[in-house]
């Protein structure tokens, strides 16, 4: 049974909720996306999507949650197995994605608004989970990472594909600067994938990009429950 165990976010010292206060301004550019995304951004990662849903082998059982499904671009590429729990914080992209469901009659799937950070979720749900350009998107992504490991199943596939920082040094420096204006967009440009995987202790299997020039990369994960960090509380 999925159940619903959200955890309050964390206030500032002044009682201020800031996290919320950065999803919901990330939540209102992408609501705003939502009438433009797949003519624009959702044709450029299609292929992409496509290639990291096939490194997923879902089975008739299995749940996948999509964690970001934003207008439901992944919708096409799912098998006609398993059950597929689609999130996103944006009600405009779930709109959009609520159309494709309809329209195409796909009962296998469930669509529900949610913050990424704060899963409504129990642990060990989840046979995989599908990450595509979102980790770059909300406030935290080591959380977002956590939370995704948190809600897998042990030995889970998990798999993500996003922009990484570039480990060319002057590539990286250029990528620092432009990140007020990405965020300005939806997105940050700095975030470095070994940064990610020191502070969420996720076993990467291998990872790959579909161009030798690509922006964007797809990185393939075992939920190696045993090897995660211990968290404060």
């Amino acid at each position: 049974m999925v159940q619903d165990v959200r955890r309050r976010p964390k206030q500032s010292g002044r009682g201020r909720i800031e996290p919320a206060m950065e999803e919901a301004t990330t939540q209102s550019i992408y609501d705003f996306h939502s009438f433009f995304y797949d003519a624009t951004f959702g044709r450029l990662v299609r292929r992409r999507i496509a290639r990291g849903i096939g490194h997923m082998d879902i089975g008739e059982s299995d749940r996948v949650l999509d964690l970001g499904i934003g207008t439901g671009v992944s919708l096409n590429y799912y098998p006609k197995r398993g059950h597929v729990y689609g999130i996103d914080l944006s009600g405009g992209m779930l709109r959009e994605a609520r159309k494709k469901v309809e329209e195409r009659g796909l009962e296998q799937v469930s669509l529900l608004q949610a913050d990424a950070l704060r899963l409504p979720f129990a642990a060990n749900t989840f046979d995989h989970v599908f990450i595509s350009h979102v980790i770059s998107v909300v406030s935290d992504p080591f959380l977002l990472v956590r939370e995704a490991q948190r809600v897998a199943k042990a030995e889970a596939r998990i798999v993500i594909v996003n922009h990484f920082q570039s480990t060319n040094r002057f590539i990286a420096m250029v990528e620092k600067w432009l990140c007020p204006l990405c965020t300005r967009l939806g997105w940050r440009s700095d975030l470095a994938l070994q940064e990610l995987i020191r502070r969420t202790g996720m076993q990467v299997d291998y990872r790959f990009k579909l161009e030798s020039i690509d922006l964007w990369e797809t990185v393939v994960v075992t939920n190696n429950k045993s090897a995660l960090p211990v968290l404060a509380a």
